[in-house]
């Protein structure tokens, strides 16, 4: 598992909208293993701590749980993604929002479903919906990135 943090200086961006708020960004390498949930969560709650975003820390963690957790189940049952590749995830806040992203190897896209009543799961991306203030996704050359967007009020 590998760690990355960053802070650049608004100046050094193309888009401008907050002069002298710097962007701050965090990254972590995730194996394809169960316990990659837990060590993002982990992650994610003290980069919004540093950042003074604590108060959106639950709603950000139950995102990134279930991004990472569809990325392990889908990126499995793509036959297109390497074996045991790795997940990364990304935060970033630039002055207004706080933005989330996972990438995984997988070319599949997320796709929400309709689950039923007693369903046990397929409820995740409704709950990343619901939660954040808008989400989507991306291919890459190397599979894909969800991402979610939080507001800062």
């Amino acid at each position: 598992m590998s760690i990355a943090t960053s802070m650049q200086s608004e100046s050094t961006r193309a888009d401008e909208d907050r002069p002298g708020e710097p962007v701050r960004s965090a990254g972590l390498d995730l194996p394809a293993s169960p316990q990659s949930a837990g060590a993002a969560r982990r992650f994610a709650t003290a980069a919004l701590a540093e950042w003074r975003l604590a108060a959106l820390a639950d709603d950000v963690d139950l995102v990134i749980s279930e991004l990472i957790t569809n990325a392990l189940l889908h990126a499995r049952g793509d036959r297109r993604a390497a074996a045991g590749a790795g997940i990364r995830l990304d935060l970033e806040y630039d002055g207004k929002a706080v933005t989330c992203r996972v990438a995984d190897g997988s070319a599949l896209p997320p796709t929400p479903e309709q689950a039923g009543d007693t369903a046990e799961s397929g409820r995740g991306l409704l709950l990343v919906d619901a939660l954040s203030a808008a989400w989507g996704w991306s291919h890459e050359t190397s599979g894909k990135v969800v991402w979610a967007r939080f507001d800062v009020q």
